[in-house]
């Protein structure tokens, strides 16, 4: 297996046994497992890895032996991606493979087995039911009739489950990597950006209505956003904001940016935060740093924020500081 060092989420481990009692104890406890059954347990090892954010969670899973665990009814809806090896989930009368070639929807409410070749590894993606309906209402403008009902499988080719993957590898690293914790503004987007993805990836009884034409928006409301998140570019610009704010949909806001200033509007706060990152960093201010600056202004990695600034402004944030010190 993956080296506890260097595996995804390894800052928050929740257990590493090698005793099957022991997690049978934990799956039952922490995981809502009813049962786990095991196969040759010579040498056998397992371990959890977990965080929990305010509306998602991720997980990291390995074991050394098959495994099979029944699973009771959660209030949470689990997107399983294969790592390693191979594994199948089964809820609602269907059986779905989790491996390279394919994502499993475990759907909330809904009691579940998942069954684990030895030496399987994956992420476990834990989202809520309410919020995604939330997310949902936003993107299109209005809240949708009927249940929020998911597929159980995705196609890991897909370039929306390909974005997806990304983006939670993306958060598992810096989750992972960072001294201090996140940003809280920097991790509430990540997480509705991760929400969004992964309602674009999967395919569900409202995906016809994501994919239909949408209306211009009135002119000024571009103007007016802009207006919004300079104002308000040290807080979380979300999605729900920005569609209270402008009075349409979120895929009205995304279009008439893109046709009127040819970006997003979350490119333009990136912007707008990279400027007061640069007006910081030249303030001449005792004891500035790069990585208290990225997170001061809302970057969720301090390597990422480097890069994007010396392609705003031609020099690295250290270059900035060096120079303003002479």
């Amino acid at each position: 297996m993956t080296d506890a060092g260097t595996e995804p989420l390894h800052r928050f481990p929740v257990f590493r046994t090698s005793d099957p009692e022991e997690l049978r104890h934990f799956g039952s406890t922490l995981f809502g497992a009813a049962r786990i059954d095991l196969g040759e347990t010579d040498r056998f090892e397992a371990r959890v890895n977990l965080i929990t954010l305010p509306e998602i969670g991720l997980a990291f899973g390995a074991t050394s032996c098959d495994l099979a665990a029944d699973h009771l009814a959660a209030d949470f809806i689990r997107l399983q991606i294969a790592l390693k090896g191979h594994a199948t989930t089964a809820a609602a009368g269907l059986t779905t493979d989790i491996s390279q070639r394919q994502l499993a929807i475990t759907p909330s409410g809904a009691a579940s087995r998942t069954v684990c070749e030895a030496g399987h590894e994956r992420l476990t993606l834990r989202l809520n039911q309410g919020a995604l309906l939330q997310k949902m209402t936003a993107l299109i403008g209005v809240k949708p009739r009927g249940e929020l009902v998911f597929q159980s499988a995705i196609g890991a080719d897909q370039p929306h489950a390909q974005g997806l993957c990304q983006l939670l590898q993306f958060l598992s690293r810096q989750l992972d990597s960072t001294a201090s914790s996140l940003p809280a503004a920097a991790c509430h987007e990540l997480e509705q950006a991760v929400q969004i993805a992964f309602l674009w990836a999967s395919r569900h009884t409202f995906s016809h209505l994501l994919e239909r034409q949408e209306k211009q928006p009135a002119p000024g409301v571009v103007r007016r956003l802009e207006d919004f998140i300079e104002a308000n570019w040290q807080e979380a610009i979300t999605i729900d904001r920005l569609v209270a704010e402008a009075g349409v949909s979120a895929r009205s806001i995304f279009r008439a940016f893109d046709r009127s200033r040819g970006y997003s509007p979350m490119a333009f706060a990136k912007s707008v935060r990279l400027r007061r990152a640069r007006e910081a960093l030249m303030s001449g201010e005792p004891g500035i740093s790069v990585t208290a600056t990225a997170f001061k202004c809302n970057f969720a990695s301090p390597g990422h924020f480097a890069r994007d600034y010396r392609e705003a402004f031609g020099e690295l944030p250290s270059e900035t500081i060096a120079r303003t010190r002479r």
